[in-house]
């Protein structure tokens, strides 16, 4: 036998009152002396046996009676399929209704979510009246931490629809433990309702909380397929009007069949602009690569698009670009040096050339350049490394070019900040360009084949690199001698650049040669391939943005808005190292287009897609939870199968207090009766 409130066994100790009440009631038996017996009217002879055979009886049916009493209060319980006490029927009960996508999905009684909240309806009616309840989703409203009765629930459950949120079992959890303890609940219930995805179902965290039970209720999926666009990128960093653009989609198959020629559309600024046919096979995924042509400057809105049923809400994919009308480039130098950075940027208009003294750079505007150049610097201050170190983590570029000088500690210092090596003496003695990498980005554009005469740049004498093999360089320019000429090294977002020799033409005709154009061009406009093209709804709460032209001020913040549309909110907005960071919180709950815009002037773009995390269709089965259960060896959780006929009748039971109760005080009632029968008709 079990107890729900093992703590009123302690009211047993009362039974020591009817004990001691029949201590001081004990009658000792004196003798009468009698002149003449004939004055006695009919004497019944009682022994003393008898008497205190009868004493005895009353005391054993009085401590029954208490006993009894009390075992009724402790809420006795027969049930020994239960792991552990439930709470009474005051007590709190926490029920999850998993109402994200993959609940969209058919089940044997029509959508699982519809079926979901159903099950949770004949839950909440069938349980007792005084029962309190909590109701949670995957939204985690502070609205859901309310304590509700029966009708309220039950109105909220009318409320509740499917969501773009998504979150893990354990969090479910935790968050119905904190209730729970936040509203005094020493003990409480949990029942979930989902089709508990392998990818965010934990069920190890139950055991962490001991005042807890819960009862997991799977929701079979009727056929497991969905067809889901995962992502996309563009192959080029930069995109520039004229110049065809590359963008490379994954597709993927969460399905136990093979699909063929599904439809992917490309649309671009509300007109289509490509279409491909794609085979996928069962379980598996088909990168597609869809060409198109910019022919405009500004921001481009993008949409993938495929047909798929009935999970729908992954087969749009939204996305933005920046068709760029020029690339911000920054020397910083000294007075007297080439002027062929100058005229080679200032010559096209794709370009905007700016240089700065070394002794009078302004650092909150390193942020607008897409390629900075240090241009034999004769100092390099700490600050300038730590800016420029940021100004590449977050996806700039950064050209080193050294300086004459014999002492390097500056430059040293530099290339440690970037994790690549130092430099070495100068070797003197004339060398020339032998090998170039044409399969690099930086070259791929420009140079296809290198005619066996070519005339390569002549190096009169250049610097030595060291560097481990761990540093990450890359080699794009080699000499005769095997020194490097040019090297790469990707840092954070971004990437560096270094030169082996300075511009000078003491020290090489480089920048006469045909090489120096698509060394310097591909500098500008080399960047990550996989440019990140639109945000996350709930994963990315907070965007950095790095290139903005003007910074909010105090006076008119940013907006954002959503794209024909007249939803618009103001977000969290800070400036960090010359970057805004934005905090869009739970502003953003609907994919789509949204504008950044100040003074109704549009500063950039943004493309929100839903998580893929629930297109994933992997679940557990009843059967896997109960081998994870006892592999866990957790003793205060269920399952109760969807597909058992008794269900249902499972359920009404663990709702229905147990009545054992009743029986302890019928019989206490009856020790009590029994008592006042000898009392009265034992003689």
């Amino acid at each position: 036998m079990f107890f729900n409130h093992p703590e009123f066994l302690y009211g047993l100790l009362a039974v020591l009152i009817p004990v001691i009440i029949h201590l001081f009631n004990f009658r000792r038996y004196k003798k009468l002396w009698f002149s003449n017996i004939e004055f006695l009217k009919n004497i019944t002879a009682q022994t003393r046996k008898q008497n205190k055979l009868k004493h005895l009886i009353v005391l054993l049916l009085r401590i029954l009676a208490v006993a009894l009493i009390v075992l009724a209060f402790a809420g006795p319980e027969l049930n020994r399929n239960r792991k552990r006490a439930l709470p009474t029927a005051g007590g709190l009960t926490a029920v999850y209704v998993d109402n994200s996508f993959s609940m969209m999905a058919e089940g044997e009684n029509g959508r699982l979510f519809e079926e979901a909240v159903s099950k949770a309806g004949e839950l909440v009616t069938h349980s007792p009246r005084d029962k309190r309840f909590v109701l949670l989703s995957n939204e985690q409203r502070p609205s859901q931490r309310r304590v509700l009765n029966k009708e309220e629930v039950m109105n909220e459950l009318d409320r509740l629809a499917v969501s773009p949120a998504s979150r893990k079992i354990e969090n479910i959890v935790s968050n119905a433990a904190s209730i729970a303890s936040e509203k005094d609940y020493p003990a409480w219930e949990m029942y979930l309702f989902s089709d508990f995805q392998k990818n965010s179902t934990s069920l190890w965290h139950m055991q962490e909380d001991t005042n807890g039970y819960y009862y997991l209720f799977p929701m079979a999926h009727l056929q497991k397929r969905n067809i889901y666009i995962d992502s996309c990128w563009l192959t080029s960093p930069v995109m520039i009007t004229g110049r065809k653009a590359q963008l490379k989609v994954r597709i993927r198959n969460s399905s136990e069949t093979d699909y063929e020629k599904i439809p992917l559309k490309l649309w671009v600024n509300n007109q289509q602009k490509a279409v491909a046919g794609v085979d996928i096979k069962a379980g598996g995924y088909e990168l597609v690569t869809m060409s198109f042509t910019p022919r405009n400057t500004g921001w481009h809105y993008g949409l993938l698009e495929i047909e798929d049923y009935p999970i729908t809400f992954d087969d749009n994919l939204y996305f933005t670009f920046q068709v760029k009308q020029y690339l911000n480039v920054l020397e910083i130098g000294v007075d007297g040096q080439s002027d062929a950075l100058a005229l080679f940027y200032g010559s096209d208009s794709l370009f905007r050339y700016q240089k700065m003294d070394y002794r009078r750079v302004q650092f909150d505007e390193l942020n607008r350049f897409n390629l900075i150049i240090l241009n034999s610097l004769p100092v390099i201050s700490n600050g300038l490394t730590e800016q420029l170190k940021t100004h590449v983590e977050a996806g700039g570029n950064l050209m080193f070019i050294p300086a004459a000088a014999e002492d390097k500690t500056d430059e040293n210092q530099l290339l440690r900040a970037f994790g690549a090596g130092s430099i070495g003496p100068l070797a003197e003695g004339q060398s020339r360009v032998k090998g170039i990498k044409t399969t690099h980005p930086l070259f791929s554009d420009a140079i296809t084949k290198i005619p066996e005469n070519a005339d390569l740049p002549v190096v009169y004498r250049h610097f030595r690199y060291r560097y481990t093999i761990s540093s990450g360089m890359e080699s794009l320019v080699t000499l005769l001698d095997g020194d490097d000429f040019l090297l790469t090294k990707k840092t954070g977002k971004g990437r560096l650049f270094l030169l082996s020799a300075p511009l000078d033409k003491s020290y090489s005709n480089f920048t006469t040669q045909a090489l120096f154009v698509p060394v310097m061009y591909g500098a500008a406009v080399a960047g990550d391939a996989h440019t990140r093209l639109f945000q996350i709804i709930g994963k990315e709460d907070k965007v950095v943005l790095n290139n903005l032209e003007r910074l909010p001020d105090t006076d008119q913040p940013f907006r954002i808005e959503a794209h024909e549309s007249d939803y618009a909110f103001i977000p969290g907005q800070q400036i960090l190292n010359g970057s805004l960071v934005l905090d869009v919180h739970e502003g953003i709950s609907k994919d789509g287009f949204y504008d950044l815009t100040s003074e109704q002037k549009t500063e950039y773009v943004f493309a929100w897609n839903y998580d893929r995390t629930e297109s994933q269709l992997d679940f557990y089965s009843a059967a896997e939870l109960r081998e994870q259960i006892e592999s866990e060896e957790i003793k205060n959780a269920e399952v109760l199968s969807a597909d058992e006929s008794s269900r249902m009748e499972m359920l009404n039971t663990v709702h229905k207090e147990s009545q054992l109760w009743k029986l302890f005080i019928i019989f206490a009632l009856l020790m009590l009766l029994s008592e006042i029968l000898v009392l009265r008709y034992w003689k």
